[in-house]
């Protein structure tokens, strides 16, 4: 009986000391946070950087001020990017006063173009081919849409494919009706 117990005791301080020592080695939910968190939120600017266009033409959020934009964070093996692609081109030709820019995340010019002409995109095409700006802004899953205004103030960002509601919802932030 005497060995039964040590046995038990010994198991239960292991298993303490196992699940104890889990805190100190595993991040808590406060740490992980910030972590799957963008960069930059609602409120704030996009840092600067140059991508080149499909042109060869570099550009910078810089260059959209003035006018509000939406800018969409997509890859072609995106299903709901490719879903969305229609809805932003739409956008794009009903509002010619926002900027909708695309922004390919870490795919080369030549995956991108077939893909371009399949959905008839005539919105600028951005590209991020080292995803250097993409994991710069910490985005953790595509498609990721900034909503920003003609201040350059991001007023929203959304992860995940956009809807037609979803997207008069944000166009009116930017003080756009539909």
């Amino acid at each position: 009986m005497k060995g039964k117990w040590i046995l038990f005791s010994a198991a239960g301080l292991l298993i303490s000391l196992a699940l104890g020592g889990s805190f100190f080695l595993f991040p808590t939910a406060a740490k992980l946070t910030g972590t799957n968190q963008p960069a930059v939120n609602a409120g704030s600017s996009l840092p600067a950087f140059l991508l080149n266009d499909l042109t060869g033409e570099a550009h910078s959020p810089v260059s959209l001020a003035g006018k509000p934009a939406v800018i969409n964070f997509w890859a072609t093996w995106c299903k709901p990017c490719e879903i969305e692609m229609p809805l932003l081109q739409a956008v794009s030709g009903k509002y010619p006063k926002i900027a909708v820019i695309g922004i390919n995340s870490g795919e080369a010019e030549e995956v991108i173009q077939p893909f371009v002409a399949k959905y008839d995109i005539t919105f600028p095409v951005w590209l991020d081919t080292e995803s250097k700006v993409t994991d710069r802004l910490k985005i953790i899953g595509l498609p990721t849409t900034y909503f920003i205004d003609a201040l350059g103030v991001i007023r929203a960002v959304h992860l995940g494919q956009l809807t037609p509601d979803l997207l008069d919802t944000y166009l009116a932030q930017l003080g756009i009706e539909p």
